[in-house]
Protein backbone atom coordinates (compact mmCIF):
# COMPACT_ATOMS: atom_id res chain seq x y z
CA UNK A 1 0.00 0.00 0.00
CA UNK A 2 1.25 3.57 -0.68
CA UNK A 3 1.27 5.76 2.70
CA UNK A 4 0.16 9.34 1.53
CA UNK A 5 2.19 11.41 3.49
CA UNK A 6 1.47 15.18 4.01
CA UNK A 7 3.15 18.06 5.07
CA UNK A 8 2.36 20.95 7.43
CA UNK A 9 3.42 24.22 8.84
CA UNK A 10 1.41 25.38 11.71
CA UNK A 11 1.83 29.72 10.78
CA UNK A 12 4.85 31.41 9.36
CA UNK A 13 5.67 34.65 8.33
CA UNK A 14 7.54 35.50 5.13
CA UNK A 15 10.07 38.74 4.90
CA UNK A 16 12.44 40.24 2.56
CA UNK A 17 14.49 42.98 3.44
CA UNK A 18 12.90 45.92 4.88
CA UNK A 19 8.89 44.15 4.43
CA UNK A 20 7.09 41.57 6.54
CA UNK A 21 3.68 39.65 5.48
CA UNK A 22 1.82 37.17 7.47
CA UNK A 23 -0.48 34.42 6.25
CA UNK A 24 -2.33 31.13 7.52
CA UNK A 25 -0.99 28.23 5.63
CA UNK A 26 -3.85 25.26 5.43
CA UNK A 27 -1.17 22.37 4.70
CA UNK A 28 -2.26 20.00 7.62
CA UNK A 29 0.80 18.19 9.28
CA UNK A 30 3.19 16.38 7.77
CA UNK A 31 4.88 15.48 10.55
CA UNK A 32 2.76 13.47 12.84
CA UNK A 33 15.81 19.79 26.35
CA UNK A 34 16.59 24.10 26.68
CA UNK A 35 16.67 21.20 24.43
CA UNK A 36 16.01 19.46 27.23
CA UNK A 37 14.30 16.00 27.84
CA UNK A 38 10.59 15.50 26.59
CA UNK A 39 8.49 14.94 29.69
CA UNK A 40 11.06 17.13 32.13
CA UNK A 41 9.22 19.00 34.59
CA UNK A 42 10.63 23.02 33.68
CA UNK A 43 12.09 23.92 30.47
CA UNK A 44 14.96 26.75 30.21
CA UNK A 45 14.72 28.96 26.80
CA UNK A 46 15.83 32.68 26.27
CA UNK A 47 19.11 34.43 27.21
CA UNK A 48 18.03 37.56 28.81
CA UNK A 49 20.48 40.10 29.19
CA UNK A 50 21.62 39.99 33.17
CA UNK A 51 20.12 43.16 34.66
CA UNK A 52 17.24 43.52 36.49
CA UNK A 53 14.35 45.05 34.19
CA UNK A 54 14.83 42.73 31.69
CA UNK A 55 14.69 39.62 33.77
CA UNK A 56 11.39 40.78 34.84
CA UNK A 57 10.36 41.23 31.46
CA UNK A 58 11.59 37.94 30.02
CA UNK A 59 10.04 36.13 32.87
CA UNK A 60 5.96 36.22 31.67
CA UNK A 61 4.46 38.32 28.87
CA UNK A 62 1.28 37.79 31.30
CA UNK A 63 2.88 39.79 34.05
CA UNK A 64 4.18 42.95 33.41
CA UNK A 65 6.35 44.00 36.31
CA UNK A 66 7.59 47.29 37.10
CA UNK A 67 11.11 47.23 38.59
CA UNK A 68 11.61 49.18 41.63
CA UNK A 69 14.73 49.77 43.85
CA UNK A 70 12.93 49.47 47.02
CA UNK A 71 13.74 46.32 48.71
CA UNK A 72 11.47 43.51 49.41
CA UNK A 73 10.19 43.65 53.25
CA UNK A 74 11.03 40.25 53.58
CA UNK A 75 14.70 41.27 52.64
CA UNK A 76 14.43 39.10 49.25
CA UNK A 77 15.79 41.55 46.63
CA UNK A 78 14.06 41.90 43.07
CA UNK A 79 17.41 42.02 41.03
CA UNK A 80 21.05 39.60 40.54
CA UNK A 81 22.62 41.88 42.51
CA UNK A 82 20.60 42.89 45.36
CA UNK A 83 18.96 38.81 45.28
CA UNK A 84 18.77 37.31 49.05
CA UNK A 85 21.74 35.12 49.81
CA UNK A 86 21.04 31.86 50.85
CA UNK A 87 24.92 30.69 50.01
CA UNK A 88 26.02 27.05 49.86
CA UNK A 89 22.66 24.55 50.39
CA UNK A 90 23.01 21.20 50.48
CA UNK A 91 20.27 19.07 52.06
CA UNK A 92 16.82 20.48 52.73
CA UNK A 93 16.58 24.40 53.19
CA UNK A 94 13.12 26.51 53.68
CA UNK A 95 12.45 29.83 53.05
CA UNK A 96 9.19 32.47 53.84
CA UNK A 97 8.64 35.36 51.60
CA UNK A 98 6.00 37.87 50.56
CA UNK A 99 5.30 39.70 47.72
CA UNK A 100 2.78 42.84 47.20
CA UNK A 101 1.62 45.06 44.66
CA UNK A 102 5.39 47.55 44.93
CA UNK A 103 7.46 44.30 44.99
CA UNK A 104 6.20 41.39 42.43
CA UNK A 105 9.61 39.96 42.35
CA UNK A 106 12.15 38.01 44.28
CA UNK A 107 15.18 37.13 43.75
CA UNK A 108 17.37 34.65 45.53
CA UNK A 109 20.59 33.54 45.19
CA UNK A 110 21.95 29.85 46.29
CA UNK A 111 25.09 27.59 45.59
CA UNK A 112 25.89 23.89 45.05
CA UNK A 113 28.86 23.00 45.21
CA UNK A 114 28.61 19.61 43.64
CA UNK A 115 26.93 18.08 41.02
CA UNK A 116 23.96 17.32 42.00
CA UNK A 117 20.08 16.64 41.91
CA UNK A 118 17.60 19.37 43.02
CA UNK A 119 13.98 19.34 43.78
CA UNK A 120 12.26 23.19 44.34
CA UNK A 121 8.96 23.52 45.50
CA UNK A 122 7.02 26.86 45.64
CA UNK A 123 3.64 26.18 48.10
CA UNK A 124 1.86 27.26 50.63
CA UNK A 125 0.68 29.89 48.00
CA UNK A 126 -1.58 33.14 48.98
CA UNK A 127 -2.34 33.35 45.33
CA UNK A 128 -0.66 33.21 41.76
CA UNK A 129 3.32 33.39 41.63
CA UNK A 130 5.11 31.41 39.03
CA UNK A 131 8.83 30.34 39.82
CA UNK A 132 12.17 30.53 37.75
CA UNK A 133 15.47 28.83 37.68
CA UNK A 134 18.28 30.97 36.35
CA UNK A 135 22.01 30.40 36.21
CA UNK A 136 24.55 32.80 37.53
CA UNK A 137 24.40 35.09 34.51
CA UNK A 138 20.63 35.33 34.35
CA UNK A 139 20.02 32.95 31.57
CA UNK A 140 16.62 31.28 32.39
CA UNK A 141 17.18 27.10 32.84
CA UNK A 142 13.95 26.05 34.09
CA UNK A 143 10.30 27.49 34.92
CA UNK A 144 6.93 26.12 36.33
CA UNK A 145 3.77 28.57 36.15
CA UNK A 146 1.07 26.37 37.17
CA UNK A 147 -2.36 28.40 37.40
CA UNK A 148 -3.98 29.51 41.20
CA UNK A 149 -1.97 28.34 44.73
CA UNK A 150 -0.89 25.13 43.13
CA UNK A 151 2.82 23.82 44.07
CA UNK A 152 5.36 24.75 41.77
CA UNK A 153 8.07 22.28 40.82
CA UNK A 154 11.26 22.42 39.33
CA UNK A 155 13.51 18.64 39.69
CA UNK A 156 16.06 17.75 37.56
CA UNK A 157 19.93 17.88 37.74
CA UNK A 158 22.48 20.93 38.17
CA UNK A 159 26.48 21.39 37.90
CA UNK A 160 28.17 22.75 40.57
CA UNK A 161 27.50 26.67 40.39
CA UNK A 162 26.01 29.67 41.09
CA UNK A 163 22.03 29.97 40.70
CA UNK A 164 19.24 32.23 41.33
CA UNK A 165 15.75 31.68 41.81
CA UNK A 166 12.82 33.78 40.83
CA UNK A 167 9.60 33.89 42.82
CA UNK A 168 6.93 36.26 40.32
CA UNK A 169 3.84 37.42 41.30
CA UNK A 170 0.53 37.35 39.27
CA UNK A 171 -1.62 39.67 41.55
CA UNK A 172 -0.94 42.58 42.67
CA UNK A 173 -2.12 42.36 46.48
CA UNK A 174 -0.55 40.46 48.93
CA UNK A 175 1.14 37.34 47.93
CA UNK A 176 2.87 34.60 50.76
CA UNK A 177 4.66 31.82 49.70
CA UNK A 178 7.34 29.16 50.77
CA UNK A 179 9.84 28.24 48.82
CA UNK A 180 11.88 24.89 49.54
CA UNK A 181 14.82 23.27 48.49
CA UNK A 182 16.14 19.64 48.56
CA UNK A 183 19.64 19.05 47.38
CA UNK A 184 21.34 16.14 47.33
CA UNK A 185 25.00 15.68 45.49
CA UNK A 186 25.71 13.17 42.87
CA UNK A 187 29.10 12.35 44.27
CA UNK A 188 28.85 9.53 46.34
CA UNK A 189 31.54 10.71 49.04
CA UNK A 190 34.84 8.89 49.20
CA UNK A 191 34.98 6.31 51.96
CA UNK A 192 37.31 6.76 54.59
CA UNK A 193 39.75 4.26 54.77
CA UNK A 194 39.61 1.96 57.99
CA UNK A 195 42.90 2.32 60.07
CA UNK A 196 43.35 -1.18 61.52
CA UNK A 197 45.25 -1.78 64.59
CA UNK A 198 48.90 -3.81 63.69
CA UNK A 199 49.09 -6.80 65.48
CA UNK A 200 51.84 -6.35 68.08
CA UNK A 201 54.76 -8.60 69.15
CA UNK A 202 56.08 -9.52 72.18
CA UNK A 203 58.61 -7.07 71.80
CA UNK A 204 58.22 -3.32 72.09
CA UNK A 205 57.92 -2.40 68.21
CA UNK A 206 56.71 0.46 67.13
CA UNK A 207 53.19 -0.17 66.05
CA UNK A 208 52.41 1.25 62.33
CA UNK A 209 48.96 1.60 61.57
CA UNK A 210 47.88 -0.03 57.94
CA UNK A 211 46.29 2.69 56.12
CA UNK A 212 44.52 1.50 52.81
CA UNK A 213 43.91 4.62 50.29
CA UNK A 214 40.65 5.52 49.26
CA UNK A 215 39.62 5.38 45.95
CA UNK A 216 39.93 8.32 43.83
CA UNK A 217 36.96 9.84 42.62
CA UNK A 218 36.45 10.46 39.02
CA UNK A 219 36.98 13.64 37.79
CA UNK A 220 33.79 15.72 36.55
CA UNK A 221 33.47 16.48 33.17
CA UNK A 222 33.99 20.14 32.51
CA UNK A 223 31.48 22.43 30.57
CA UNK A 224 32.23 24.91 27.69
CA UNK A 225 32.55 28.80 29.00
CA UNK A 226 29.45 30.82 28.73
CA UNK A 227 29.34 33.35 26.03
CA UNK A 228 27.47 36.62 25.63
CA UNK A 229 23.73 36.29 24.06
CA UNK A 230 24.27 36.33 20.25
CA UNK A 231 22.31 38.39 17.70
CA UNK A 232 19.18 39.46 18.18
CA UNK A 233 15.17 38.44 19.42
CA UNK A 234 15.19 36.18 16.52
CA UNK A 235 17.87 34.02 17.99
CA UNK A 236 16.53 33.07 21.26
CA UNK A 237 16.67 29.41 20.10
CA UNK A 238 20.40 29.77 19.00
CA UNK A 239 20.81 31.29 22.65
CA UNK A 240 18.89 28.27 24.45
CA UNK A 241 20.55 25.79 23.10
CA UNK A 242 24.05 27.03 23.85
CA UNK A 243 25.33 26.82 20.08
CA UNK A 244 27.58 30.07 20.50
CA UNK A 245 29.03 28.07 22.89
CA UNK A 246 29.89 25.42 21.03
CA UNK A 247 31.12 27.82 18.09
CA UNK A 248 33.46 29.28 20.12
CA UNK A 249 34.84 25.87 21.63
CA UNK A 250 35.88 25.42 17.92
CA UNK A 251 32.45 23.25 16.72
CA UNK A 252 30.55 24.72 14.21
CA UNK A 253 29.58 20.98 12.49
CA UNK A 254 32.78 21.02 9.91
CA UNK A 255 32.99 18.05 8.38
CA UNK A 256 29.66 16.87 8.90
CA UNK A 257 26.63 16.26 5.94
CA UNK A 258 23.42 16.23 7.12
CA UNK A 259 20.56 15.31 4.65
CA UNK A 260 17.84 17.17 4.59
CA UNK A 261 14.77 14.87 3.35
CA UNK A 262 11.66 17.07 2.56
CA UNK A 263 10.33 19.41 0.20
CA UNK A 264 14.20 20.30 -1.07
CA UNK A 265 16.11 23.13 -0.50
CA UNK A 266 16.53 26.74 -2.37
CA UNK A 267 19.62 25.93 -3.70
CA UNK A 268 20.44 29.92 -4.44
CA UNK A 269 19.45 31.00 -1.19
CA UNK A 270 22.57 33.09 -0.31
CA UNK A 271 22.61 31.73 3.49
CA UNK A 272 22.75 28.42 1.98
CA UNK A 273 24.94 28.19 -0.90
CA UNK A 274 27.92 27.97 1.10
CA UNK A 275 26.85 24.67 2.40
CA UNK A 276 25.62 22.75 -0.09
CA UNK A 277 26.50 19.54 -0.78
CA UNK A 278 29.08 18.35 -3.95
CA UNK A 279 28.90 14.53 -4.70
CA UNK A 280 32.92 14.13 -5.16
CA UNK A 281 31.95 10.83 -7.79
CA UNK A 282 29.92 13.23 -9.88
CA UNK A 283 30.73 15.48 -13.01
CA UNK A 284 28.16 17.85 -13.58
CA UNK A 285 25.71 18.42 -16.78
CA UNK A 286 27.62 15.61 -18.47
CA UNK A 287 24.35 13.78 -18.63
CA UNK A 288 25.89 10.25 -16.97
CA UNK A 289 26.07 8.60 -13.50
CA UNK A 290 29.96 9.11 -13.13
CA UNK A 291 29.56 7.73 -9.78
CA UNK A 292 27.35 4.42 -10.47
CA UNK A 293 25.24 5.09 -7.78
CA UNK A 294 22.13 4.83 -10.00
CA UNK A 295 21.43 8.99 -10.20
CA UNK A 296 22.88 10.76 -12.72
CA UNK A 297 24.85 14.26 -12.37
CA UNK A 298 23.32 14.33 -8.78
CA UNK A 299 26.34 17.11 -7.84
CA UNK A 300 24.07 18.36 -5.10
CA UNK A 301 21.59 16.12 -3.79
CA UNK A 302 18.24 14.21 -6.41
CA UNK A 303 14.80 15.23 -6.69
CA UNK A 304 12.97 11.74 -6.07
CA UNK A 305 9.70 13.38 -6.96
CA UNK A 306 10.53 15.08 -10.51
CA UNK A 307 13.41 12.03 -10.74
CA UNK A 308 15.78 14.31 -11.64
CA UNK A 309 18.98 16.05 -9.90
CA UNK A 310 17.50 19.57 -8.91
CA UNK A 311 16.49 18.91 -5.77
CA UNK A 312 15.25 22.85 -5.20
CA UNK A 313 12.12 23.52 -3.03
CA UNK A 314 8.98 24.87 -4.75
CA UNK A 315 7.01 24.72 -0.98
CA UNK A 316 9.92 26.95 1.41
CA UNK A 317 9.70 23.92 4.06
CA UNK A 318 12.72 22.66 3.41
CA UNK A 319 14.84 25.64 2.85
CA UNK A 320 13.39 26.82 6.45
CA UNK A 321 14.51 23.00 8.11
CA UNK A 322 18.09 23.67 6.00
CA UNK A 323 18.71 27.03 7.21
CA UNK A 324 17.58 25.93 11.18
CA UNK A 325 20.71 23.62 10.57
CA UNK A 326 23.20 25.55 8.82
CA UNK A 327 22.74 28.93 7.57
CA UNK A 328 25.72 30.68 7.71
CA UNK A 329 27.32 33.04 10.34
CA UNK A 330 27.19 36.06 8.63
CA UNK A 331 25.31 38.84 10.41
CA UNK A 332 22.77 38.65 7.30
CA UNK A 333 19.43 37.03 8.03
CA UNK A 334 19.47 33.85 10.37
CA UNK A 335 22.05 31.57 11.67
CA UNK A 336 22.37 27.83 11.27
CA UNK A 337 22.82 26.11 14.38
CA UNK A 338 25.71 24.42 13.22
CA UNK A 339 26.74 26.80 10.38
CA UNK A 340 29.70 24.98 9.23
CA UNK A 341 28.33 21.96 8.43
CA UNK A 342 27.18 20.38 5.02
CA UNK A 343 23.42 20.28 3.77
CA UNK A 344 22.79 17.63 1.24
CA UNK A 345 19.52 18.25 -0.58
CA UNK A 346 16.51 15.27 -0.64
CA UNK A 347 13.38 16.12 -2.32
CA UNK A 348 10.78 13.56 -1.68
CA UNK A 349 7.57 16.00 -0.60
CA UNK A 350 6.14 17.77 -3.83
CA UNK A 351 5.30 22.18 -3.77
CA UNK A 352 2.22 20.91 -2.01
CA UNK A 353 3.97 19.68 0.78
CA UNK A 354 2.77 14.98 -0.41
CA UNK A 355 4.83 12.85 -1.27
CA UNK A 356 4.29 8.51 -0.60
CA UNK A 357 6.32 6.40 1.70
CA UNK A 358 8.46 5.08 -1.44
CA UNK A 359 9.77 8.53 -2.35
CA UNK A 360 10.71 9.05 1.27
CA UNK A 361 12.16 5.75 1.72
CA UNK A 362 14.30 5.78 -1.86
CA UNK A 363 15.59 9.52 -0.04
CA UNK A 364 16.73 7.79 2.96
CA UNK A 365 18.78 5.34 1.24
CA UNK A 366 20.29 7.37 -1.00
CA UNK A 367 21.67 10.06 1.56
CA UNK A 368 22.99 7.14 4.09
CA UNK A 369 24.81 5.56 0.72
CA UNK A 370 26.01 8.72 0.43
CA UNK A 371 27.27 8.87 3.97
CA UNK A 372 25.26 11.43 5.44
CA UNK A 373 25.74 11.26 9.23
CA UNK A 374 23.01 12.92 9.64
CA UNK A 375 19.37 12.98 8.47
CA UNK A 376 16.80 14.84 8.91
CA UNK A 377 13.34 13.66 8.76
CA UNK A 378 10.84 16.56 9.22
CA UNK A 379 7.88 14.63 8.14
CA UNK A 380 5.49 12.16 9.36
CA UNK A 381 2.67 10.26 8.99
CA UNK A 382 1.40 6.43 9.50
CA UNK A 383 3.46 3.74 10.13
CA UNK A 384 5.29 2.30 7.01
CA UNK A 385 7.18 -0.90 6.77
CA UNK A 386 9.24 1.07 3.31
CA UNK A 387 10.08 3.75 5.31
CA UNK A 388 10.89 1.51 8.93
CA UNK A 389 13.36 -0.54 6.34
CA UNK A 390 15.42 2.75 5.16
CA UNK A 391 15.38 3.54 8.63
CA UNK A 392 17.26 0.73 9.96
CA UNK A 393 19.02 0.41 6.26
CA UNK A 394 20.44 4.16 7.46
CA UNK A 395 21.29 3.43 10.80
CA UNK A 396 22.98 0.24 9.89
CA UNK A 397 25.63 2.48 7.68
CA UNK A 398 25.96 4.48 10.50
CA UNK A 399 23.44 7.40 9.78
CA UNK A 400 21.93 8.87 12.89
CA UNK A 401 17.87 9.69 11.54
CA UNK A 402 16.42 12.60 13.87
CA UNK A 403 12.74 12.59 12.85
CA UNK A 404 9.92 15.21 14.31
CA UNK A 405 7.49 13.76 16.47
CA UNK A 406 4.34 15.32 15.45
CA UNK A 407 1.89 18.29 15.90
CA UNK A 408 -1.06 16.40 17.02
CA UNK A 409 -1.24 17.02 20.67
CA UNK A 410 -1.09 13.62 20.93
CA UNK A 411 -0.26 11.45 23.78
CA UNK A 412 2.73 9.42 21.21
CA UNK A 413 5.13 10.47 18.69
CA UNK A 414 3.74 10.33 14.93
CA UNK A 415 5.70 7.59 12.74
CA UNK A 416 8.56 7.48 11.78
CA UNK A 417 9.29 9.08 15.62
CA UNK A 418 8.46 6.25 16.69
CA UNK A 419 11.30 4.34 15.43
CA UNK A 420 13.36 5.71 18.21
CA UNK A 421 11.76 2.81 20.11
CA UNK A 422 13.38 0.12 18.05
CA UNK A 423 16.38 1.62 17.09
CA UNK A 424 20.04 2.96 18.62
CA UNK A 425 20.38 5.33 16.05
CA UNK A 426 16.87 7.12 15.87
CA UNK A 427 15.69 10.18 17.79
CA UNK A 428 12.30 11.70 18.20
CA UNK A 429 11.86 15.68 18.51
CA UNK A 430 8.82 17.03 20.30
CA UNK A 431 9.06 21.37 20.07
CA UNK A 432 8.68 24.09 22.79
CA UNK A 433 8.72 27.70 22.72
CA UNK A 434 10.53 31.15 23.59
CA UNK A 435 8.95 30.92 27.35
CA UNK A 436 10.41 27.43 27.74
CA UNK A 437 6.63 25.74 27.54
CA UNK A 438 5.99 22.53 25.68
CA UNK A 439 4.17 23.46 22.77
CA UNK A 440 0.94 22.82 22.82
CA UNK A 441 0.65 21.06 19.44
CA UNK A 442 3.59 19.05 20.14
CA UNK A 443 3.21 14.99 20.10
CA UNK A 444 4.68 13.74 23.94
CA UNK A 445 6.29 10.77 24.85
CA UNK A 446 3.66 8.46 26.79
CA UNK A 447 3.99 4.82 26.79
CA UNK A 448 5.46 4.53 23.16
CA UNK A 449 8.95 3.59 24.74
CA UNK A 450 10.25 6.26 21.98
CA UNK A 451 13.52 8.30 23.21
CA UNK A 452 12.85 12.06 22.89
CA UNK A 453 14.20 15.24 23.35
CA UNK A 454 12.65 18.82 23.00
CA UNK A 455 14.14 22.06 21.34
CA UNK A 456 13.04 25.20 19.97
CA UNK A 457 9.88 24.84 17.75
CA UNK A 458 7.68 27.81 18.00
CA UNK A 459 8.73 30.88 15.90
CA UNK A 460 11.72 29.70 14.33
CA UNK A 461 13.31 32.10 12.29
CA UNK A 462 15.19 30.79 8.96
CA UNK A 463 15.57 30.80 5.21
CA UNK A 464 12.70 30.47 2.96
CA UNK A 465 12.21 31.02 -0.76
CA UNK A 466 13.39 33.30 -3.18
CA UNK A 467 15.99 34.35 -0.77
CA UNK A 468 13.81 35.37 2.51
CA UNK A 469 13.51 34.91 5.31
CA UNK A 470 10.18 32.81 7.66
CA UNK A 471 9.01 32.56 10.64
CA UNK A 472 7.65 29.02 11.15
CA UNK A 473 6.43 26.96 13.95
CA UNK A 474 6.08 22.92 14.60
CA UNK A 475 7.82 19.94 15.58
CA UNK A 476 9.50 20.07 11.87
CA UNK A 477 11.20 23.23 13.43
CA UNK A 478 11.92 21.49 16.38
CA UNK A 479 13.98 18.62 14.73
CA UNK A 480 16.51 20.68 12.65
CA UNK A 481 17.77 22.05 15.83
CA UNK A 482 18.54 18.36 17.42
CA UNK A 483 20.28 17.52 13.80
CA UNK A 484 22.33 20.42 14.27
CA UNK A 485 24.09 20.14 17.92
CA UNK A 486 23.98 16.70 16.93
CA UNK A 487 26.36 18.07 13.71
CA UNK A 488 28.30 20.24 16.28
CA UNK A 489 28.38 17.31 18.85
CA UNK A 490 30.24 15.35 16.02
CA UNK A 491 32.59 17.77 14.66
CA UNK A 492 34.25 17.34 18.21
CA UNK A 493 33.79 14.07 18.80
CA UNK A 494 33.49 12.25 14.98
CA UNK A 495 34.09 9.19 16.04
CA UNK A 496 31.03 8.46 17.80
CA UNK A 497 28.49 6.13 16.91
CA UNK A 498 24.87 6.80 16.04
CA UNK A 499 23.63 5.29 19.10
CA UNK A 500 26.48 6.99 21.58
CA UNK A 501 25.39 9.89 19.71
CA UNK A 502 21.73 9.66 20.96
CA UNK A 503 23.19 9.06 24.63
CA UNK A 504 25.06 11.83 24.61
CA UNK A 505 22.75 14.01 23.48
CA UNK A 506 19.72 12.80 25.68
CA UNK A 507 22.18 12.12 28.55
CA UNK A 508 23.06 16.17 27.92
CA UNK A 509 19.56 17.74 28.17
CA UNK A 510 18.82 15.50 31.61
CA UNK A 511 21.94 17.14 32.95
CA UNK A 512 21.63 20.89 32.12
CA UNK A 513 17.50 20.42 31.84
CA UNK A 514 17.95 20.96 28.28
CA UNK A 515 19.65 20.12 25.18
CA UNK A 516 22.69 22.03 25.29
CA UNK A 517 26.18 22.33 24.38
CA UNK A 518 27.71 23.00 27.38
CA UNK A 519 27.74 19.39 28.77
CA UNK A 520 26.95 17.58 25.33
CA UNK A 521 30.00 18.47 23.63
CA UNK A 522 32.52 17.82 26.63
CA UNK A 523 30.41 14.51 27.23
CA UNK A 524 30.65 13.70 23.96
CA UNK A 525 34.73 14.38 23.82
CA UNK A 526 34.53 11.91 26.98
CA UNK A 527 32.75 9.20 25.30
CA UNK A 528 34.52 8.89 22.44
CA UNK A 529 37.75 8.69 24.08
CA UNK A 530 39.08 12.16 22.90
CA UNK A 531 38.64 13.79 26.24
CA UNK A 532 41.52 15.10 28.04
CA UNK A 533 41.00 15.51 31.86
CA UNK A 534 42.75 18.72 33.24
Amino acid sequence: MIHRLRLSRRNQTTSRKGSTSRRRLSLQSLESRRMMASDWCGVMTETPPQDAEIIAASLSQEVRIEMTATAASDAAGSTLSTAADLGVVQGTMSRLGQLSQSDRLDVVRFEVLDDSHIDLTLDHLTRNADLYLLNRNGKKLASSKLSGTSTDSIRGKLIAGEYFLVIAARSTRTTWYHINFDVESLTPPIPIAPTPIAPTTTENDTIVPAVETAPEAESPIEVLPEVDYFGSANDWNLNTISAPEAWAAGSTGQGITVAVIDTGVDLDHPELQHSLFVNPGEIPDNGLDDDHNGYVDDVSGYDFVDLDAVADDGNGHGTHVAGTIAAANDGIGSTGVAPGATILPVRVLDDSGRGTDATVAAGIRYAADLGAQIINLSLGGTASAKIADAIEYATSLGSFVVAAAGNESASVPSYPAQSSSQLGGVISVGAFDSSGQVASFSNRVGDSGAVQVDSPGVQIYSTYLDGRYATMSGTSMAAPHVAGVAALVLSAAPNLTAPQLRNVLVTGALNQTQLSTLYTIPLAKKVSGTFLEA
